[in-house]
């Protein structure tokens, strides 16, 4: 760390030295930031992402964006450690040590802004991958602290993992390994207001939450780690005073934090997939790895599946095993809602953990223990990086689901409906959904909640949102290596004992030019077919190499005949 004295002239003059003007470098984060519209609140009670645009193909770097200007100087020098304390880095010090690291390792390190905090700092990213100018196709994971302004060892835990990684590059196998198959995001500080504000007492304010003002209200602040989108304000693990440690806001995102961190998850969907598949949000105390959901105490919930939550649970305590923390369910701890680790796995799919850090109880450990403190995680975060090839792999299911392809339509992934402009239905258009349940549609699906259905609703007859004419959806295009597994999806075809042979179901395979190959069909009949769960497998080994997209087409041809149709769990699987 810098000396006091000379922090802020070292900060500036980093920003001078590496881009000739007192701004920060405009450094591309691998995608375009995300478009975003309104939420809203969905029936099942959660709120809404703001829908969003895929970033670029891969391959292509994203033009930077305007260079963030330097954080104010006054920000800079406003607060500092005691003398006691003088280990930890105050947010200038922060900043002046990753500006150095990008500056001493360009080819692995970028530095960019993701947003600004409600008092105008910039919220900083690090990307270390070995081509961090080019978004490749390889795994992400990402990491985050100080979320929580009194938790001054989290930003400390950020910076030990960039410097372990920079350093290690090209002198330790295991990092250069690392860095060269992976892409790794790390925001050092989610809450840089609050964390400037703590310092600012005698000699720390026991400061939590952000700076935002709060309307009628005297008290400043929000929890952010209370603010995000996923079951907000849902389940009484959290506060609707201002005057609160836990306060939510007056509505979900309604923190400039939360939101950064949001739209920076969802700007790493490229082509609609999420890239980053495991996340560690670090806090303290109580030396504890957690994994989702806060919101509930079931280990299993309707928007989690078996497979989910075994493979968090093994990867939770493998970590734990390896820093000699206490692994949990976060909600064996108490009770959250809108916390930052549900809204990355409920909404995202990021499989994101809280890692509360040193020490079992209190915020202000003594510098003394930084370097022994954040050197425990090591492994575990090592572990976690190496992992992210595939989550699943450690409940044996990395062929299954680590293939080119997988979707359980949990969470929102851009397949197209009526993808040709042709399709002649006026009711029953396949949606992802949790369906009501129905004579000829099944309320359970074969993982967690939800499906591709033909009309999700009920209504007062069971062909009231039934398939009427034909509808399309088409899935995102996939690229198949040289060698490839298997298409296998579930699906059902229902109809009452009025339809005919006129009506279907069929699945395709579609080239990149728009070909298709039908690869399953099932017609309809003058009988009762009730929504039965099956499963289909089709070898792909003949579009080996190719790029494809999956096509699912229902129609209700025959008149008056009730049809419905869904499918879920559709994996293209590893050879």
């Amino acid at each position: 760390m810098q000396l006091r004295t000379a922090a802020l002239a070292v900060f500036v003059a980093a920003f001078v030295g590496m881009t000739g003007s007192a701004t920060a470098p405009a450094a591309a984060v691998g995608a375009t930031k995300a478009t975003t519209v309104a939420s809203a609140t969905t029936t099942d009670g959660t709120t809404a992402a703001p829908s969003t645009t895929a970033g670029p193909a891969r391959g292509t770097t994203a033009a930077p964006a305007s260079a963030p200007a330097v954080p104010s100087l006054l920000h800079a020098a406003a607060a500092d450690f005691p003398p006691a304390y003088a280990g930890y880095h105050t947010y200038a010090e922060m900043v002046t040590e990753i500006m150095a690291t990008q500056a001493a390792h360009p080819d692995i390190v970028r530095i960019s802004s993701i947003g600004k905090s409600y008092q105008g700092r910039d919220i900083w990213v690090a990307k270390i991958s070995d081509n961090v100018g080019t978004d490749e196709n390889e795994p992400e994971v990402m990491f985050d602290g100080l979320t929580h302004a009194r938790e001054h060892i989290s930003l400390e835990q950020t910076l030990a993992i960039l410097r372990w990684l920079s350093s290690g590059y090209g002198t330790d196998p295991r990092v250069t390994s690392m860095v060269n198959t992976r892409e790794i995001w790390i925001v050092f500080a989610v809450n840089p207001d609050g964390a400037e504000y703590d310092l600012t007492g005698s000699p720390f304010r026991n400061w939590r939450k952000n700076r935002q003002p709060n309307a009628g209200s005297t008290h400043v602040g929000t929890d952010i780690n209370r603010n995000y989108g996923y079951h907000w304000g849902c389940c009484g693990g959290s506060s609707g005073s201002a005057a609160s440690l836990t306060y939510r806001g007056p509505s979900a995102f309604s923190t400039p934090e939360a939101r950064v961190i949001r739209d920076f998850m969802a700007s790493r969907r490229i082509n609609g997939r999420q890239q980053i598949r495991l996340a560690i949000t670090f806090h303290s105390a109580g030396q504890q790895v957690l994994w989702p959901y806060g919101y509930t105490k079931t280990n299993v919930p309707y928007d989690m599946t078996v497979d989910d939550q075994a493979a968090l649970a093994s990867m939770g305590k493998a970590m734990a095993k390896l820093n000699g923390y206490k692994p949990m369910q976060s909600s064996d701890l108490y009770v959250t809602d809108g916390d930052e680790i549900d809204w990355a796995y409920g909404h995202e799919r990021i499989w994101m953990y809280t890692v509360e850090l040193y020490p079992t109880s209190g915020f202000y450990p003594p510098a003394s223990i930084l370097n022994r403190e954040t050197l425990r995680n090591r492994e575990a975060i090592y572990y976690l990086i190496e992992h992210s090839w595939c989550p699943w792999a450690v409940i044996g299911k990395a062929t299954a689901n680590c293939g080119p392809a997988f979707d359980d339509f949990e969470s929102s992934t851009p397949w197209t409906t009526n993808p040709l402009g042709t399709d002649t239905a006026t009711g029953g258009a396949w949606e992802r959904a949790a369906p009501a349940a129905t004579a000829y549609q099944s309320r359970t699906v074969p993982s967690g909640s939800r499906a591709l259905v033909t009309g999700r609703l009920a209504g007062a007859t069971v062909n009231s949102y039934d398939v009427d004419g034909t509808t399309s959806v088409r899935g995102p295009l996939v690229q198949l290596g040289a060698t490839t597994g298997s298409l296998t999806f579930r699906y059902y075809f229902a109809h009452g004992a009025n339809s005919s042979s006129a009506d279907s179901f069929r699945a395709y395979v579609e080239r990149e030019d728009g070909s298709r190959t039908l690869v399953k069909r099932e017609l309809g009949s003058a009988k009762v077919d009730k929504p039965v769960w099956s499963t289909v497998s089709v070898p792909l080994a003949r579009w080996a190499g190719q790029k494809i997209r999956i096509v699912f087409v229902a129609s209700d041809v025959a008149s008056g005949s009730t049809v419905e149709a869904a499918v879920d769990d559709v994996r293209i699987t590893r050879p």
